[in-house]
Formats: C-alpha cells, structure tokens, sequence
C-alpha cells in the first residue's frame, strides 16, 4: 500500500507537472495574440484621439487664418483712414492759412478805405468851409 500511495502521489505529481507544462505552453502561446490584440485596441483608441486633436488644430488653424485675414482688412482700412486724416489736415491748414491771408488783405483794405473815407471827409469839410463863405 505504501508502494501504491507513492505510486499515486507520483502519478498525481507528473499529472500536475503535465498540466501545469500544458497550462505554461498555453499561455506562451496565447501571449503574443493577446499582446497583438491589446496593442491594436491601444492603437485605435490612440488614433481616435489623435484624429479628435487634428480636427480641434484644423479648426483652431482656420480661425487663426480668418483672424488674420481680417487683421489685414482692419489694418488696411486703418491706413486708409490715416492717411485720409493726413490729407484732410494738410487741406485744412492750407484752407486756414488762406483764409487768414484773405482776411488780413481784407482788414488791409479796409483800414485804407477807412482812411480815404477820412480824407474824403477831410476834403467835404474843407469844401464846405470854403463854400459856407459863398452863397449857394
């Protein structure tokens, strides 16, 4: 009975080793697949992610180009009104500087018109004077 009981715990010792090699062989075999699997799986879930970044850049690229294509606009048309305002300044000192030549020519003619009216007046009274002797 000994020889027997050895007999089985040897037959139960090779049946584990036996299971256990086939279990170990199961699993090397089984590894790579799995490995290849969870590797594809990470692959495409990383590749959505990828794509969901380059979808959120294009649309930051595309408001980046439209904001500055309307910096552009904005800049030109503020070089417009510059230079507008440029123009309308030089035309309006011109005009000023115009007038107030105008203006002194005419405060000229006018302090000589006053002085002929004064001489003219000179003149009358003088005239009169002469002729307030002389009956009419």
């Amino acid at each position: 009975m000994a020889d027997d009981e050895e007999m089985t715990k040897g037959a139960q010792k090779i049946a584990e080793s036996v299971l256990l090699l086939a279990i170990a062989r199961v699993s090397m075999a089984l590894s790579l697949p799995v490995i290849g699997l969870i590797s594809w799986l990470g692959s495409g879930y990383l590749e959505g992610k990828f794509d969901a970044v380059n979808v959120r850049v294009t649309a930051v690229e595309q408001r980046a180009e439209a904001t500055a294509d309307q910096t552009a606009k904005i800049n030109d048309r503020l070089i417009a009104v510059e230079t507008g305002q440029t123009a309308a300044l030089s035309a309006r000192e011109k005009f000023e500087a115009a007038t107030l030549a105008r203006l002194d020519r005419l405060q000229d003619s006018i302090v000589s018109l006053s002085n002929a009216v004064a001489a003219l007046t000179a003149t009358v009274q003088a005239d009169r004077k002469e002729r307030g002797s002389q009956p009419p």
